[in-house]
Order: structure tokens, then sequence, then C-alpha cells
């Protein structure tokens, strides 16, 4: 995905900004779609009508997930790393066994 040198029109929360981003015009449009959602969540579930702070709470919980994200993935990398190890031993394990019986064929 490409950058644009136009900017995007989006609406937020019922403001509308044009942005320029690193990714696509698609892309942009669908970050700022999640982004007035979790607003509309956020506003629809807390007595607050306070712009600022609805859109400070859905950062938090935009944040949130990233972390929960972030801490998933460096679990999967860990477990992808143990599985390497444990593969890498497996086929050393095989590789000797092939060795050992291919020496006792030629006794």
């Amino acid at each position: 995905m490409g950058s644009s040198n136009e900017s995007v029109r989006v609406v937020i929360f019922g403001v509308e900004y044009a942005i320029k981003g690193d990714v696509d015009a698609e892309t942009t449009k669908q970050i700022a779609q999640y982004v007035n959602s979790k607003m509309a969540e956020i506003h629809n579930t807390t007595a607050s009508r306070d712009h600022m702070k609805i859109a400070v709470l859905s950062a938090l919980n935009i944040a949130g997930e990233l972390f929960e994200l972030k801490a998933k993935y460096e679990e999967d990398g860990r477990d992808l790393r143990k599985l390497h190890d444990q593969l890498t031993s497996l086929n050393h394990k095989i590789e000797c066994a092939l060795q050992d019986q291919d020496q006792a064929h030629h006794i």
C-alpha cells in the first residue's frame, strides 16, 4: 500500500477532516470509520457529552486493543520460536538416525 499525495476527506464524530497519510485512501477511510465507530460506542455508553473526553476515552480504548494485539503478537512469536527450535531438534535427530542407518548398511 503506497502513500498518496492527495488528502482523503473523512468524517469522524461529525467533523470533516482532510487526511494525508502513509497508507492508501481506502485504508485511511477504514481507519477513520473505525475511530468514528469507537467514538460513537463511547458516546453511547457514557454520560459525557464532552467531545474531548469522548475522543480521549476512545483513544485509550483503541490503545488498549493495540496493547492486547502486541502482547498476542509477542506471545505468538515466542510460540513460533519454540516450535522452530523443536522442529530443528527433531530434524537433527532424523538426520542422525538416517546417518546411523546408512552406516549400518555399509557394514
